[in-house]
């Protein structure tokens, strides 16, 4: 856990032994294979993730097609956070794209710590923080640039993606068809 540790020391949380011993004692390490799924559509989500290993994404089926929503990988936070805050069904699977080790804190453990310290406060609202400046990047994204443009932000922003990952996963993230994505790899190369 000590990685987890770092990465909020380097996100300026001032953490020490005794703060952070909560948070210790309360993750539990859990490990998935490749195409587990985590969490089912229809199932609440009880546990916040964090990556140690791996790489895992959010999707819904619509008119038999698998769209995905978002991509998470080593260092970023793993959970239907709708889910997870407002205490209802998911609306989405969470699939392991590799194998993967985790990091989950369950939703009442993680409550408790909001009551009894201030710095589990101030982890929450940087993880809410980092969460929606992903989502409003993913907006603005699609509103304002092209399919190549967004391709070619994913290339530089998650350049593993593209060993990782099936191309008709990452086309259906864009917003694209797999064929569209085919050209535009055909074109930039």
């Amino acid at each position: 856990m000590e990685f987890i540790r770092q990465y909020l020391l380097s996100k300026g949380i001032p953490l020490t032994e005794e703060n952070w011993k909560p948070f210790v004692e309360k993750n539990i390490r859990k490990e998935y294979k490749k195409k587990d799924v985590i969490l089912k559509k229809g199932e609440v989500d009880n546990y916040l993730s964090f990556v140690e290993t791996g790489a895992a994404r959010l999707f819904f089926n619509k008119e038999n097609k698998e769209l995905t929503i978002r991509f998470v990988f080593q260092n970023q936070f793993l959970t239907a956070y709708d889910s997870f805050t407002q205490r209802t069904p998911s609306r989405c699977y969470i699939e392991a794209l590799t194998d993967m080790v985790v990091w989950q804190i369950h939703y009442d453990d993680l409550q408790e710590i909001y009551q009894s310290q201030a710095i589990g406060n101030l982890v929450g609202r940087l993880t809410v923080e980092a969460l929606y400046v992903e989502k409003l990047n993913r907006e603005f994204s699609f509103l304002s640039e092209t399919a190549e443009e967004r391709y070619l932000s994913l290339l530089k922003q998650q350049p593993d993606l593209f060993q990782q990952i099936p191309l008709k996963q990452i086309a259906s993230y864009m917003g694209i068809t797999p064929q569209a994505l085919s050209r535009i790899r055909k074109r930039i190369s």
